[in-house]
């Protein structure tokens, strides 16, 4: 898994409300933010550690990091889970599925 695939992921919603815009916004960029580059808040974002790893390493790693940052950062919702594909160059795509807390 690289950097540039990292940021590749599609999120899910089990619920609806009018509140999905600004929810969106939020999962977004805590999805796409290194930890540490946030200013005033160095625990925002999502690790980077396990982007060298073996592909089941790092898909656990990830999982387990979205799941803890989700809950900290965005208290109203849980990661139900995330789903693994393969694209067609080979890539693994990430789908995010969110559901009320």
């Amino acid at each position: 898994m690289t950097e540039k695939n990292f940021f590749d992921f599609q999120l899910e919603y089990t619920f609806a409300d009018n509140a999905m815009a600004r929810l969106d916004r939020q999962l977004a960029l805590l999805l796409s933010t290194r930890e540490g580059s946030m200013p005033l808040d160095r625990e925002f974002g999502i690790k980077m550690d396990f982007l060298d790893r073996p592909p089941e390493v790092a898909k656990s790693l990830y999982t387990a990091e979205v799941t803890k940052k989700v809950a900290m950062f965005i208290p109203s919702v849980r990661v139900r889970e995330v789903q693994w594909t393969r694209g067609e160059d080979g890539k693994q795509i990430k789908k995010v599925v969110i559901t009320n807390a």
